[in-house]
C-alpha cells in the first residue's frame, strides 16, 4: 500500500522524505553504494595484503589470490564512481 502511495504522490510531485518508502529504500542503496565502491578502504585492504606478506605472514600463493581479487575490486569501484551510479533520474517528470 505504502508503495502504490508513494508513486501516486510522485506524479503529482509531493514526496515526504521521512515518510516516503522509496526514498527509505534509495538511502539504503546509496548507503550500500559507498560502502561496496569505497575506493579509499580497497586501496587499504590492498596496502594491509602487502604488509602481511612482507611480514611473512601470509604465503605467495594466498598473497597473489588476494591481490588479484582486490585489484579487480579497486578496477570495478573505480568505473562504478566514473559512471556515477547515485545521479537520480526522475521518471515521472
Amino acid at each position: 500500500m505504502f508503495v502504490f502511495d508513494d508513486i501516486l504522490l510522485r506524479m503529482i510531485g509531493i514526496s515526504i522524505p521521512g515518510l516516503d518508502f522509496i526514498s527509505n529504500i534509495e538511502a539504503i542503496r546509496d548507503f550500500a553504494y559507498r560502502e561496496l565502491y569505497n575506493v579509499d578502504k580497497i586501496k587499504n585492504k590492498i596496502k594491509e595484503n602487502q604488509l602481511l606478506y612482507e611480514f611473512d605472514e601470509i604465503s605467495t600463493e594466498e598473497y597473489e589470490e588476494k591481490k588479484s581479487e582486490l585489484m579487480k575490486q579497486l578496477k570495478f569501484a573505480e568505473r562504478a564512481l566514473e559512471t556515477n551510479l547515485n545521479v537520480r533520474t526522475d521518471i515521472f517528470s
